[in-house]
């Protein structure tokens, strides 16, 4: 299988568990604080013409209607879009949500005034397409805001990977579930191992991809974990770090 359908094969199988976790954060603490850290670095005030590239089961549709922002939301998956539009529905929003490959985009240039996504560019098979794409869309002055991790990184790095094998056992012990809730963990491992980002040292690599790229301005906050993440996430997350890289057109 082509490694693109193979992606989204395995994601059409995860859409119901992730609706799962991001219903979980609408109702929690987490959903204010996403708010919080976006507003710091929207481009400008007012409401914004926002793509969220990835938008899975729509947990960004969802907090930045909330805000007043004008959201399109495309995801390769028809499951992760059809749980989208359950959860933007069911509080109250209003988005677009297009079943739409995030590294094929079919939208003209000079778009959006800022291009979101939340955990997606380690899924790619392609993300400097996706990069190249997201700043087409973007109109002068708009900006990219990544936020991801390095979700893969301890299968190359021997230290590290003793490290979450360790931290994997003792949240399985504690709370009868492994680090992160996967539908299919074994063919989600597997699929990792093929994928370009999982070898990748972030958000450093993206930051010197978004500079060749010409941007006019790149930045990162190389951990957000305390800003984003509750206590119980903080611990099934410390090893794995959330990130934030940004760009301005």
């Amino acid at each position: 299988m082509e490694l693109n359908s193979e992606i989204k094969d395995y994601w059409e199988g995860e859409a119901k568990v992730y609706s799962r976790g991001i219903q979980e954060e609408l109702d929690g603490p987490q959903c204010e604080a996403w708010k919080a850290l976006i507003r710091d670095y929207v481009p400008r005030s007012g409401s914004l013409k926002i793509l969220d590239a990835g938008c899975g089961p729509g947990f960004f549709p969802v907090i930045l209607g909330e805000e007043g922002h004008e959201v399109t939301g495309i995801d390769i998956t028809e499951n992760m879009i059809s749980c989208a539009e359950e959860n933007v529905k069911a509080r109250g929003q209003h988005a677009v949500l297009q079943t739409m490959d995030c590294q094929d985009l079919q939208f003209p240039d000079n778009t959006f005034d800022m291009v979101i996504s939340r955990n997606i560019t380690w899924t790619l098979g392609d993300p400097q397409k996706a990069y190249r794409e997201w700043k087409r869309v973007l109109k002068p002055g708009g900006r990219l805001l990544v936020f991801d991790a390095c979700w893969y990184l301890y299968l190359y790095d021997e230290e590290l990977g003793k490290r979450y094998r360790d931290n994997e056992a003792r949240i399985n012990e504690k709370y009868g579930r492994n680090v992160h809730a996967h539908a299919n963990p074994q063919k989600g491992d597997e699929l990792s191992r093929q994928l370009f980002m999982s070898d990748k040292v972030r958000p450093l690599w993206d930051l010197e991809y978004l500079m060749s790229l010409g941007f006019a301005r790149v930045f990162a906050e190389p951990n957000i974990i305390d800003k984003v993440w509750d206590e119980k996430g903080k611990e099934l997350n410390k090893l794995t770090p959330a990130f934030m890289v940004g760009a301005e057109k």
